[in-house]
């Protein structure tokens, strides 16, 4: 059922208070729950509140598609698996993960919702 759905390729973000100046990987837990976060609330902003509460997400094979050395930003790449009442469906996303300035939160970028 969920892979008739369009899945818009847009980007969404969020932010989370880091504890330290470093960057964290794509695959910590801090930056897979942001990237399940976001794509509830682009599932909400589809489909509605109803539909998103009967949805869970993992984020699966995980990939650092590069680091930029200056920075510690990292490009990721993985499969969002989506299980919902009538089936699952696995979509192919990426993401960015970067601190800001001032080290004191991660900012996370979703494509391919």
């Amino acid at each position: 059922m969920l892979n008739r759905f369009h899945w818009a390729g847009i980007a969404s973000s969020l932010l989370l208070t880091a504890c330290g100046q470093s960057v964290p990987s794509c695959n910590s837990e801090n930056v897979r729950g942001l990237v399940k976060e976001i794509s509830d609330e682009e599932m909400v902003r589809q489909l509605g509140a109803d539909f998103a509460k009967r949805v869970n997400y993992t984020v699966e094979a995980v990939r650092t598609s590069s680091t930029n050395e200056q920075t510690g930003a990292h490009e990721c790449a993985a499969e969002l698996h989506i299980h919902g009442p009538k089936g699952s469906n696995d979509i192919p996303i990426e993401y960015t993960v970067e601190n800001t300035d001032d080290g004191k939160n991660i900012y996370v970028n979703v494509f391919g919702l």
